[in-house]
């Protein structure tokens, strides 16, 4: 391919590129700290005593809970296609050296500054991130990464007049398993940290895809629908704390419909989908959301590292939740943004340092190994 060949196809991706998809994976990446300022960080549990508090810090729990979901369904929306293709096992092979790279690399740092909080397992599990589920979502991924193809293959074969009801047997199975949470884990979702649950979410963002949903729907109504289902979810986790308590003399099924699983939670995530899918983005944002897109998820792999999240993110902001209420939002959202750009700028670092030893090259020769050896199979 000739050099105007080249620059022609990468236009082309360029014009065709949805902006509004990435611009909602930069916020659900940023909604994902706000998580884990809030829950490992220290501040729900600052709250319990103060009620204000505590309402004000689980309304930005609630809000934010959407975010993993929100991820699973862009990749679903991205990756479907009508036509059969091979899965780019190079993909998934430089994903995993990023994941690995920040495992490994972190683990090491700790090992020479914290060499206490590090042992010969902790050592182990670094090499092996999916293997040991040093981050669960990617573990999880890895099995969806390889199920494409079929997921696809499914997408391709569903019929539009059962679109509907998909979506309603799709939430009411949302339902059915938020409800059953009081008796078990009948279907083995874990919550949503689970391979079966992103696959499912998979699905879901590929039928949107394939009969381009987002085309038919009014943002105004979604966003106010959106709004409707985060107070109908935080009033039932404020109301059933002071009525169990009350009741029982402790909480009880607060947290109903704080999960992934959660038909509340999972609307928010599909009518956000919906909603940025539809975004006219301008044109001087479009670099920006690039450059800022392509490492939203190392922004992921660095603070949810299991030693960062242990021994630099767990509790560091209970101070928050002893703040007057008003500030909670503020103090919380500048953090998120500091954690963030500092995320980004080491994933820039990261990428500079993969280019600069050809790691995409080395992806690819490995892909063709694979393919060398599986074609003597086949």
């Amino acid at each position: 391919m000739t050099q105007l060949a080249k620059n022609e196809e990468i236009q082309k991706q360029v014009n065709s590129r949805n902006y509004g998809i990435d611009l909602l994976r930069i916020v659900a990446m940023f909604l994902v700290v706000i998580l884990h300022i809030l829950g490992q960080g220290g501040v729900l549990k600052a709250v319990e005593s103060n009620e204000i508090n505590f309402t004000v810090s689980w309304l930005l729990e609630i809000g934010a809970y959407c975010a993993v979901n929100c991820y699973a369904l862009i990749t679903g929306f991205v990756c479907f296609s009508e036509k059969d293709k091979s899965l780019k096992i190079s993909k998934y092979i430089l994903l995993w050296l990023q994941v690995a790279f920040y495992s490994i690399l972190i683990t090491l740092l700790f090992l020479i500054f914290q060499a206490k909080t590090v042992s010969v397992k902790e050592l182990m599990k670094s090499v092996f991130p999916v293997t040991s589920s040093q981050y669960w979502y990617f573990s999880a991924y890895t099995g969806v990464f390889f199920m494409i193809p079929w997921l696809n293959k499914i997408v391709q074969n569903f019929e539009k007049r059962y679109v509907k009801v998909f979506m309603i047997y799709i939430f009411g199975f949302s339902l059915y398993v938020t409800i059953a949470k009081v008796f078990g884990d009948p279907f083995r979702l874990k919550e949503g940290y689970s391979f079966l649950w992103l696959a499912i979410l998979y699905v879901i963002g590929a039928v949107i895809k394939k009969y381009e949903i987002y085309k038919k729907v009014k943002k105004k109504k979604a966003i106010i629908i959106l709004m409707i289902l985060i107070i109908f979810t935080l009033i039932w986790k404020v109301g059933i704390s002071k009525l169990t308590t009350y009741l029982f003399g402790k909480k009880r099924l607060t947290d109903l419909f704080v999960s992934y699983v959660s038909p509340t939670i999972l609307g928010v995530a599909v009518l956000l989908l919906l909603v940025f899918t539809n975004l006219k983005i301008k044109t001087c944002l479009k670099k920006f959301i690039i450059i800022v897109s392509s490492s939203a998820f190392g922004v992921y792999l660095i603070h949810v590292q299991p030693l960062v999240f242990e021994y630099i993110i767990r509790e560091r902001y209970t101070y928050i939740g002893n703040l007057q209420a008003y500030l909670i939002p503020i103090v919380v959202v500048l953090n998120a943004i500091i954690i963030f750009i500092m995320g980004i700028f080491i994933d820039k670092i990261r990428m500079m340092l993969f280019e600069l030893f050809k790691v995409n090259r080395l992806a690819e020769k490995i892909e063709n190994i694979i393919r060398n050896v599986i074609n003597r199979f086949v």
